[in-house]
Protein backbone atom coordinates (compact mmCIF):
# COMPACT_ATOMS: atom_id res chain seq x y z
CA UNK A 1 0.00 0.00 0.00
CA UNK A 2 2.47 2.41 -1.18
CA UNK A 3 0.08 5.51 -0.79
CA UNK A 4 -0.40 4.51 2.79
CA UNK A 5 3.44 4.98 3.08
CA UNK A 6 3.28 8.04 1.61
CA UNK A 7 1.09 9.71 4.00
CA UNK A 8 2.97 8.43 7.09
CA UNK A 9 6.47 9.81 5.69
CA UNK A 10 4.41 13.09 5.42
CA UNK A 11 3.97 13.59 9.59
CA UNK A 12 7.18 13.32 9.86
CA UNK A 13 7.57 16.44 7.74
CA UNK A 14 9.41 18.52 8.83
CA UNK A 15 11.95 16.30 10.19
CA UNK A 16 11.91 16.28 14.29
CA UNK A 17 15.31 14.11 14.71
CA UNK A 18 17.89 12.49 12.82
CA UNK A 19 15.36 9.35 12.25
CA UNK A 20 12.66 11.18 10.84
CA UNK A 21 15.57 12.46 8.86
CA UNK A 22 16.89 9.49 7.56
CA UNK A 23 13.67 7.97 6.06
CA UNK A 24 13.15 11.33 4.21
CA UNK A 25 17.31 10.87 3.15
CA UNK A 26 16.53 7.36 1.18
CA UNK A 27 13.67 8.38 -0.81
CA UNK A 28 15.65 11.94 -1.87
CA UNK A 29 18.72 9.66 -2.82
CA UNK A 30 16.37 7.61 -5.75
CA UNK A 31 15.52 9.64 -8.46
CA UNK A 32 13.14 6.78 -9.46
CA UNK A 33 11.34 6.84 -6.20
CA UNK A 34 11.84 10.25 -5.69
CA UNK A 35 10.03 10.69 -8.71
CA UNK A 36 6.93 8.32 -8.20
CA UNK A 37 6.19 9.93 -4.63
CA UNK A 38 5.85 13.27 -6.03
CA UNK A 39 3.82 12.75 -8.98
CA UNK A 40 1.48 10.66 -6.62
CA UNK A 41 1.42 13.67 -3.52
CA UNK A 42 0.30 15.81 -6.62
CA UNK A 43 -1.68 13.08 -9.07
CA UNK A 44 -3.79 11.59 -6.17
CA UNK A 45 -4.09 13.97 -3.34
CA UNK A 46 -5.72 17.15 -3.71
CA UNK A 47 -4.14 20.16 -3.54
CA UNK A 48 -6.70 21.44 -0.64
CA UNK A 49 -4.88 18.72 1.54
CA UNK A 50 -1.57 20.53 1.13
CA UNK A 51 -2.88 24.16 2.29
CA UNK A 52 -4.43 22.83 4.98
CA UNK A 53 -3.19 18.97 6.39
CA UNK A 54 -0.07 19.28 6.29
CA UNK A 55 2.40 21.80 8.46
CA UNK A 56 3.53 25.02 6.73
CA UNK A 57 6.85 24.41 8.10
CA UNK A 58 7.72 22.14 5.29
CA UNK A 59 9.32 21.78 2.22
CA UNK A 60 7.97 18.60 0.74
CA UNK A 61 5.06 19.83 -1.04
CA UNK A 62 7.21 22.73 -2.85
CA UNK A 63 9.53 20.09 -3.77
CA UNK A 64 6.51 18.13 -5.02
CA UNK A 65 5.05 21.33 -6.95
CA UNK A 66 8.07 22.14 -8.34
CA UNK A 67 8.79 18.74 -9.90
CA UNK A 68 5.50 18.74 -11.60
CA UNK A 69 5.61 19.99 -15.52
CA UNK A 70 2.39 22.12 -14.60
CA UNK A 71 2.65 25.86 -13.32
CA UNK A 72 1.01 25.60 -10.20
CA UNK A 73 1.08 28.54 -7.69
CA UNK A 74 3.54 26.24 -5.39
CA UNK A 75 5.68 25.10 -8.24
CA UNK A 76 7.37 28.41 -8.59
CA UNK A 77 11.23 27.96 -7.54
CA UNK A 78 11.39 31.41 -5.50
CA UNK A 79 8.86 29.72 -2.69
CA UNK A 80 11.91 27.56 -1.24
CA UNK A 81 13.87 30.38 -0.29
CA UNK A 82 12.10 30.52 3.08
CA UNK A 83 13.21 27.06 3.72
CA UNK A 84 17.41 27.88 2.18
CA UNK A 85 17.04 30.59 4.77
CA UNK A 86 15.70 28.05 7.67
CA UNK A 87 17.70 28.30 10.97
CA UNK A 88 17.23 24.64 11.41
CA UNK A 89 20.40 22.78 9.34
CA UNK A 90 17.98 19.63 8.91
CA UNK A 91 15.62 21.65 6.96
CA UNK A 92 17.74 22.94 4.84
CA UNK A 93 19.93 20.08 4.05
CA UNK A 94 16.78 18.19 3.19
CA UNK A 95 15.70 20.98 1.07
CA UNK A 96 19.33 21.07 -0.96
CA UNK A 97 19.17 17.18 -0.85
CA UNK A 98 15.80 17.75 -2.72
CA UNK A 99 17.05 20.02 -4.86
CA UNK A 100 20.26 18.05 -5.80
CA UNK A 101 17.61 15.04 -7.84
CA UNK A 102 14.62 17.96 -9.18
CA UNK A 103 18.31 20.02 -10.45
CA UNK A 104 19.07 16.71 -12.47
CA UNK A 105 16.42 17.82 -15.40
CA UNK A 106 18.12 20.38 -17.47
CA UNK A 107 14.57 22.57 -17.28
CA UNK A 108 14.15 22.37 -13.89
CA UNK A 109 17.83 23.00 -13.61
CA UNK A 110 17.50 26.54 -15.08
CA UNK A 111 14.28 27.20 -13.41
CA UNK A 112 16.40 26.98 -10.01
CA UNK A 113 18.72 29.41 -11.39
CA UNK A 114 16.38 31.88 -9.40
CA UNK A 115 17.80 30.48 -6.54
CA UNK A 116 21.33 31.05 -7.07
CA UNK A 117 21.78 33.97 -4.20
CA UNK A 118 20.54 31.73 -1.57
CA UNK A 119 22.29 28.41 -2.47
CA UNK A 120 25.86 30.68 -3.08
CA UNK A 121 24.19 31.58 0.58
CA UNK A 122 24.09 27.97 1.76
CA UNK A 123 27.80 27.78 0.89
CA UNK A 124 28.17 29.56 4.58
CA UNK A 125 26.80 27.48 5.97
CA UNK A 126 28.80 25.96 9.61
CA UNK A 127 26.92 22.79 8.29
CA UNK A 128 29.60 20.29 6.51
CA UNK A 129 26.45 17.99 4.82
CA UNK A 130 24.78 21.16 4.31
CA UNK A 131 27.91 22.83 1.71
CA UNK A 132 28.18 19.23 0.49
CA UNK A 133 24.54 19.36 -0.88
CA UNK A 134 25.13 22.86 -2.25
CA UNK A 135 28.03 22.61 -4.09
CA UNK A 136 26.52 19.41 -5.81
CA UNK A 137 23.01 21.52 -6.56
CA UNK A 138 25.17 24.24 -8.27
CA UNK A 139 27.25 21.52 -10.24
CA UNK A 140 23.74 20.26 -11.89
CA UNK A 141 22.50 24.00 -12.51
CA UNK A 142 26.13 25.40 -14.23
CA UNK A 143 26.09 22.12 -15.98
CA UNK A 144 22.71 22.98 -17.62
CA UNK A 145 23.10 26.65 -17.78
CA UNK A 146 23.53 28.26 -21.61
CA UNK A 147 27.39 29.55 -22.50
CA UNK A 148 26.19 32.87 -22.75
CA UNK A 149 24.34 32.85 -19.23
CA UNK A 150 26.87 31.75 -17.25
CA UNK A 151 29.39 34.30 -17.29
CA UNK A 152 26.90 36.46 -14.71
CA UNK A 153 26.90 33.77 -11.78
CA UNK A 154 30.28 32.35 -12.90
CA UNK A 155 32.49 35.22 -11.29
CA UNK A 156 30.70 35.46 -7.98
CA UNK A 157 30.75 31.40 -7.86
CA UNK A 158 34.06 31.19 -8.54
CA UNK A 159 34.97 33.80 -5.79
CA UNK A 160 33.40 31.53 -3.30
CA UNK A 161 34.43 28.54 -3.95
CA UNK A 162 38.53 29.76 -3.29
CA UNK A 163 38.42 29.37 0.51
CA UNK A 164 36.70 25.50 0.09
CA UNK A 165 39.97 24.37 -1.74
CA UNK A 166 41.04 24.01 1.94
CA UNK A 167 38.13 23.40 3.69
CA UNK A 168 38.55 20.68 6.46
CA UNK A 169 36.85 17.88 4.56
CA UNK A 170 38.31 16.16 1.26
CA UNK A 171 34.94 15.82 -0.18
CA UNK A 172 34.30 19.26 0.06
CA UNK A 173 37.86 19.75 -1.34
CA UNK A 174 37.15 17.74 -4.11
CA UNK A 175 33.66 19.19 -4.89
CA UNK A 176 34.78 22.77 -4.76
CA UNK A 177 37.45 22.25 -7.27
CA UNK A 178 35.57 20.43 -9.69
CA UNK A 179 33.19 22.80 -9.51
CA UNK A 180 35.40 25.65 -10.31
CA UNK A 181 36.93 23.70 -13.01
CA UNK A 182 33.59 23.76 -14.61
CA UNK A 183 33.08 27.21 -14.03
CA UNK A 184 35.88 28.00 -15.18
CA UNK A 185 35.48 25.61 -18.38
CA UNK A 186 31.83 27.85 -18.99
CA UNK A 187 33.57 30.98 -19.93
CA UNK A 188 36.72 30.16 -21.37
CA UNK A 189 36.24 32.58 -24.02
CA UNK A 190 34.83 35.34 -21.82
CA UNK A 191 38.10 36.50 -19.83
CA UNK A 192 37.20 39.32 -18.17
CA UNK A 193 39.20 40.70 -15.79
CA UNK A 194 37.88 39.98 -12.69
CA UNK A 195 37.15 36.46 -13.71
CA UNK A 196 41.34 36.59 -14.37
CA UNK A 197 42.12 38.18 -10.98
CA UNK A 198 39.83 34.89 -9.50
CA UNK A 199 42.03 32.96 -11.73
CA UNK A 200 45.20 33.80 -10.21
CA UNK A 201 43.97 33.81 -7.06
CA UNK A 202 43.35 30.09 -7.34
CA UNK A 203 47.15 28.96 -9.11
CA UNK A 204 48.60 28.14 -6.07
CA UNK A 205 46.03 26.53 -3.73
CA UNK A 206 45.40 24.04 -6.54
CA UNK A 207 49.18 23.28 -6.86
CA UNK A 208 49.83 22.42 -3.44
CA UNK A 209 47.13 20.54 -3.22
CA UNK A 210 48.13 18.63 -6.24
CA UNK A 211 50.20 17.00 -3.75
CA UNK A 212 47.20 16.33 -1.21
CA UNK A 213 46.85 13.17 0.62
CA UNK A 214 43.46 12.66 -0.90
CA UNK A 215 44.05 11.23 -4.40
CA UNK A 216 40.84 12.03 -5.66
CA UNK A 217 41.65 15.89 -4.53
CA UNK A 218 45.17 15.80 -6.08
CA UNK A 219 43.66 14.33 -9.29
CA UNK A 220 41.08 17.26 -9.11
CA UNK A 221 43.95 19.80 -8.38
CA UNK A 222 45.16 19.08 -11.09
CA UNK A 223 42.83 18.73 -13.54
CA UNK A 224 41.69 22.09 -12.47
CA UNK A 225 45.03 23.40 -12.63
CA UNK A 226 45.12 22.42 -16.27
CA UNK A 227 41.92 24.17 -16.80
CA UNK A 228 42.99 27.91 -15.69
CA UNK A 229 46.23 27.64 -17.19
CA UNK A 230 44.12 27.21 -20.89
CA UNK A 231 41.91 30.04 -19.31
CA UNK A 232 45.03 32.28 -18.98
CA UNK A 233 46.56 30.85 -22.06
CA UNK A 234 49.98 29.45 -20.41
CA UNK A 235 50.67 26.72 -22.46
CA UNK A 236 53.57 25.10 -20.10
CA UNK A 237 51.84 25.28 -17.20
CA UNK A 238 49.21 23.32 -18.77
CA UNK A 239 51.34 20.75 -19.81
CA UNK A 240 53.15 20.73 -16.41
CA UNK A 241 49.75 20.14 -14.79
CA UNK A 242 48.68 17.52 -16.93
CA UNK A 243 51.92 15.50 -16.77
CA UNK A 244 52.06 16.04 -12.98
CA UNK A 245 55.39 17.64 -12.92
CA UNK A 246 55.24 19.36 -9.59
CA UNK A 247 58.30 20.17 -8.77
CA UNK A 248 58.28 22.38 -12.10
CA UNK A 249 54.70 23.43 -12.04
CA UNK A 250 55.54 25.49 -9.37
CA UNK A 251 59.01 27.29 -10.72
CA UNK A 252 56.70 28.00 -14.23
CA UNK A 253 54.10 29.38 -11.78
CA UNK A 254 57.08 31.78 -10.43
CA UNK A 255 58.70 32.32 -14.36
CA UNK A 256 55.46 33.57 -15.91
CA UNK A 257 54.90 36.25 -14.04
CA UNK A 258 57.29 37.96 -11.59
CA UNK A 259 55.73 40.46 -10.37
CA UNK A 260 53.22 38.00 -8.86
CA UNK A 261 56.24 36.23 -7.05
CA UNK A 262 55.36 38.68 -3.99
CA UNK A 263 51.20 37.86 -3.46
CA UNK A 264 52.52 33.77 -3.86
CA UNK A 265 55.09 34.23 -1.15
CA UNK A 266 52.44 35.11 1.03
CA UNK A 267 49.12 32.76 0.00
CA UNK A 268 51.82 30.38 0.49
CA UNK A 269 52.70 31.19 4.12
CA UNK A 270 49.10 29.25 5.83
CA UNK A 271 50.48 26.08 4.44
CA UNK A 272 53.58 26.16 6.48
CA UNK A 273 50.57 24.73 9.32
CA UNK A 274 48.62 22.78 7.80
CA UNK A 275 47.61 19.53 8.64
CA UNK A 276 49.38 17.49 6.01
CA UNK A 277 53.42 17.02 6.31
CA UNK A 278 53.03 16.67 2.47
CA UNK A 279 51.57 20.18 1.98
CA UNK A 280 53.93 21.83 4.78
CA UNK A 281 56.99 20.81 3.13
CA UNK A 282 55.83 22.05 -0.41
CA UNK A 283 55.14 25.24 1.28
CA UNK A 284 59.26 25.31 2.84
CA UNK A 285 60.38 24.41 -0.63
CA UNK A 286 57.69 26.60 -3.01
CA UNK A 287 59.16 29.66 -0.13
CA UNK A 288 62.64 28.85 -0.80
CA UNK A 289 62.29 28.53 -4.72
CA UNK A 290 59.81 32.12 -4.49
CA UNK A 291 62.80 34.04 -2.37
CA UNK A 292 65.11 33.39 -5.46
CA UNK A 293 62.23 35.21 -8.02
CA UNK A 294 61.76 37.83 -5.74
CA UNK A 295 62.15 41.06 -7.02
CA UNK A 296 62.92 42.97 -3.77
CA UNK A 297 66.57 41.38 -2.91
CA UNK A 298 67.25 43.33 -0.28
CA UNK A 299 68.46 42.09 3.36
CA UNK A 300 65.39 43.59 5.11
CA UNK A 301 63.71 41.12 2.48
CA UNK A 302 65.15 38.26 2.97
CA UNK A 303 65.40 38.86 6.71
CA UNK A 304 61.65 38.74 6.25
CA UNK A 305 61.69 35.59 4.49
CA UNK A 306 63.66 33.63 6.74
CA UNK A 307 61.32 34.53 9.98
CA UNK A 308 58.38 32.78 7.79
CA UNK A 309 60.30 29.81 7.68
CA UNK A 310 61.56 29.79 11.57
CA UNK A 311 58.71 28.83 13.09
CA UNK A 312 59.49 25.31 10.52
CA UNK A 313 62.44 24.16 12.67
CA UNK A 314 59.88 23.16 15.49
CA UNK A 315 57.45 21.38 13.03
CA UNK A 316 57.03 18.06 14.55
CA UNK A 317 57.88 16.25 11.45
CA UNK A 318 61.76 15.68 11.23
CA UNK A 319 61.46 15.38 7.63
CA UNK A 320 60.16 19.81 7.75
CA UNK A 321 62.82 20.44 10.12
CA UNK A 322 65.44 19.25 7.74
CA UNK A 323 64.22 21.08 4.48
CA UNK A 324 63.17 24.08 6.48
CA UNK A 325 67.04 24.12 7.67
CA UNK A 326 68.66 23.38 4.48
CA UNK A 327 66.32 25.99 2.76
CA UNK A 328 67.22 28.92 5.32
CA UNK A 329 70.80 27.72 4.64
CA UNK A 330 71.14 28.19 1.20
CA UNK A 331 69.11 31.44 1.13
CA UNK A 332 71.42 33.10 3.54
CA UNK A 333 74.19 31.89 1.76
CA UNK A 334 73.31 33.10 -1.62
CA UNK A 335 72.71 36.58 -0.02
CA UNK A 336 76.09 36.68 1.32
CA UNK A 337 77.18 35.95 -1.57
CA UNK A 338 75.69 38.73 -3.83
CA UNK A 339 75.91 41.34 -1.14
CA UNK A 340 79.31 40.50 -0.24
CA UNK A 341 78.29 40.54 3.65
CA UNK A 342 77.99 38.50 6.42
CA UNK A 343 74.56 37.78 6.53
CA UNK A 344 73.14 36.00 9.90
CA UNK A 345 71.59 32.95 9.88
CA UNK A 346 68.33 33.01 12.79
CA UNK A 347 68.80 31.15 15.84
CA UNK A 348 67.37 27.46 15.02
CA UNK A 349 67.44 26.11 18.61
Amino acid sequence: MPWREVMNLLQFSPPRDSTDLAMWEVILAMPKTLNWVLNFMMGFLQLCYWCTAVSEDTCIRRLAMLAQNESYEFGNPVHLQSYLRHPRPMMRFLVLKGLCTVSESPEKAREIQVLLPDILEALQDTNTDVVLKALLVLKNVMAHVERREASGPALQLAEKLLPFFDHASSQVQEHSICLFQAVVEAVLRQRTKKMKRTVYRSLLPLYFHMRDQSESVAKASGEALAVTAEFLRCKELKRLAQTEQTWRTGECLLQQDRGRVEEYLQQSQPYLQATQTLLRLEAVRFIGLAARYCEDQSEEKQNEILSVLQPSYKDPEPMVRSLAFQTILILASRHNAMSGRRFPLPCCR
